[in-house]
């Protein structure tokens, strides 16, 4: 049995401190891209032929490799939690297929687009980090509350020449935490009594924001055969957006960590598509606001794509962009990085958005930042921040024939609290 002197303990007790009061934390956050506009998707007439068109595109865009060079970016900096962004899962199912030399969800065309960008990035990491949290968004079949007996199908049935497949589509927003570092997912239901947000899904840890932009659609479905009738039906879609968030200990110190992605700004709305934005950004800032009257951590990290950056402004009144909303009370933590002073180098000027489309762009085309790192309190000290995947040798191989690993670039800093 060992017995600690009271000299020895004092010792113990100041070293620990120490270790905590010098604890940094790395983050990162990151959007992996669908690879398509998929509102566009919904609100096309033939949505039949405008959901092949986006798998053919998805596919071209080469979903599995980029996870893998999204994941090497990550791999190069080992941050201790990172938050990601448009993680999608693609699946296909083909319920009766009619002869072995004709295919269905193996059509080469857009065979590529099947794919779980979470599983891929999690498998290019080599097992060195951990799923720690997901919120669903957009989960295609369930969003369109099909009828019988569509409604009880693991996709959304689509013609392909002679047979249909059922294809699923979902949008996740994850928390992933590197292995050594222990996490615990924050239970925002604890703030149900103040009505602020809704954690309805099954498979959600965070929560879906109440103000969500809509489109409706009408999809032409066949009825099973033999010679089923075409049903048409007409449902309005809400393209949800959530936020998710996990409790991180490192270095001695929790660190409250939460990941989101807001609404774009919607631009073919007209002058009002920007509410959808700043109504999300509100509800965030004030379940944040509880939560730390619920449970205080000044220690509190805030990353994503926003779709907001420094130099938007109100154009409509009473429409504020998130950038000032999360600015007016947290740190930009980009705004402390070395060499702010100078302004010089183009590693800081930070933009994160956006490549074309189609990632086939040769040189960067990102003009904006909108990809950002917000503190609730000033870290002491902004060791590091950098902007990642916006260089062409980072580009899937061959190089030359490669595309960007999104259409975002991912940020990583470092800070000292």
């Amino acid at each position: 049995m060992i017995r600690w002197h009271t000299p020895l303990l004092a010792v113990a007790a100041l070293f620990a401190a120490a270790t905590a009061s010098s604890a940094d934390i790395e983050v990162m956050t990151q959007n992996q891209y669908v690879g398509a506009d998929l509102i566009g998707v919904v609100s096309e007439p033939d949505f039949n032929a405008a959901a092949i068109e986006f798998l053919q595109i998805r596919a071209a865009s080469l979903p599995a490799e980029r996870a893998r060079a999204l994941a090497a970016l990550i791999d190069r900096r080992a941050p201790a939690l990172v938050g990601l962004q448009e993680v999608y899962l693609f699946t296909c199912i083909e319920p009766d297929p009619i002869a072995d030399d004709f295919k269905g969800c193996e059509d080469p065309s857009f065979a590529g687009a099947f794919t779980d960008q979470l599983a891929d990035t999690l498998a290019a990491l080599g097992g060195k980090y951990v799923e720690a949290a997901t919120v669903v968004n957009l989960d295609f079949p369930k969003a369109l509350d099909l009828p019988p007996p569509y409604s009880f199908f693991p996709g959304l049935p689509i013609q392909v020449g002679e047979i249909t497949i059922l294809i699923r589509v979902v949008d996740r927003d994850v928390i992933i935490a590197r292995m050594d570092v222990p996490v615990q997912k924050i239970d925002f239901t604890e703030l149900q009594f103040l009505d602020m947000a809704i954690c309805e899904l099954e498979s959600a840890d965070g929560c879906n924001y109440h103000e969500v932009a809509s489109q409706e659609i009408t999809i032409r479905l066949p009825m099973p055969p033999p010679d089923g009738p075409i049903m048409e039906i007409t449902r309005t879609v809400r393209f949800e957006r959530g936020f998710v968030g996990v409790n991180a200990t490192l270095g001695g110190k929790t660190y409250r960590f939460i990941n989101t992605h807001l609404e774009t700004r919607l631009e073919s709305f007209g002058p009002f598509g920007r509410y959808y934005q700043t109504a999300q950004a509100y509800e965030l800032q004030a379940v944040l606001g509880a939560l730390q009257l619920y449970s205080p951590n000044p220690k509190q990290i805030v990353v994503g794509d926003f779709n907001s950056d420094p130099g938007d402004v109100e154009e409509v009144p009473g429409i504020v962009p998130p950038y000032q909303i999360f600015s007016a009370s947290h740190t930009d933590v980009w705004t402390m990085r070395p060499g702010t002073a100078t302004g010089k180098g183009s590693p800081l000027v930070g933009l994160t958005c956006c490549q074309d489309e189609d990632l086939g762009n040769f040189k960067s085309a990102l003009y904006e930042r909108v990809d950002l790192i917000f503190s609730l309190a000033p870290p002491k000290k902004v060791q590091d921040a950098r902007v990642l995947g916006d260089s062409v040798s980072e580009k899937t191989r061959p190089i030359s024939m490669g595309v960007w690993p999104s259409d975002h670039a991912s940020v990583a800093t470092k800070l000292t609290y």
